[in-house]
C-alpha cells in the first residue's frame, strides 16, 4: 500500500490506467491480481465509505486530517500540528495516568467524540472548531506505526491534489 501511496503522489499528473499498470510492475506487483482488482472496482465500495465519512465529519478539502478526532484542514505548518499533537500528548498522559490501558486509549480519547459534522454545536456547525472532537472508526485502514500509539492522526487526501503531496513532509 504505502509505496503504491508514495508513487502515485510523486506522479500526479500521471494516474490513467497505463500509468498505474506501469507503477505496479515497477513495484513488482502482481499484475494479474491488480488488473483484475481495477477492472471489477474492487475496491471501489471503500473508496465511496471514505468519501461517506468524510461528508459525515464536514471534510470539504483535502488535505484534511483529525489528530485524536480534533480537525485541521489543509496544508499546514508544521508548528500547527505539533501544538495539536502536543496538547493531545498532554490529554493521553493524564488518561495513561488515570489507568486507561494504552491499547483502550484512542477509544478513550473519543469516547464523547461526535461522529458527523450535523451532531456539533449551532455555533461549532458553522466553522471548524478546533477543540470539536470526532469519533474517526480506524476499522482495518492502511496505518503506520502501533496501534497502542498515543496519538493518532486520520487522513483525508487524494492523489491529484497538490496540497495533499505538499503536506507530506510535514507529516513525515
Amino acid at each position: 500500500f504505502w509505496e503504491m501511496h508514495d508513487k502515485l503522489f510523486a506522479n500526479q499528473r500521471a494516474l490513467k490506467r497505463d500509468d498505474l499498470e506501469r507503477y505496479a510492475t515497477e513495484l513488482g506487483l502482481d499484475m494479474a491480481k491488480f488488473k483484475s482488482a481495477l477492472d471489477a472496482g474492487k475496491f471501489k465500495a471503500n473508496v465511496q465509505a471514505d468519501l461517506r465519512l468524510g461528508g459525515q465529519l464536514g471534510v470539504d478539502g483535502t488535505p484534511s486530517f483529525f489528530i485524536n478526532g480534533r480537525m485541521l484542514s489543509g496544508a499546514m505548518p508544521f508548528d500547527n500540528f505539533k501544538k495539536i499533537i502536543d496538547e493531545e500528548l498532554a490529554r493521553a498522559d493524564k488518561a495513561l495516568a488515570a489507568g486507561v490501558p494504552l491499547a483502550a486509549l484512542y477509544d478513550e480519547l473519543t469516547k464523547t467524540g461526535m461522529t458527523s459534522k450535523k451532531a456539533a454545536a449551532p455555533a461549532a456547525a458553522a466553522g471548524n472548531d478546533a477543540n470539536a472532537v470526532y469519533k474517526i472508526p480506524l476499522h482495518d485502514s492502511p496505518a503506520k506505526g502501533p496501534a497502542t500509539a498515543k496519538i493518532t492522526i486520520v487522513e483525508f487526501s487524494e492523489f491529484e491534489c497538490p496540497f495533499c503531496s505538499r503536506v507530506g513532509p510535514t507529516l513525515k
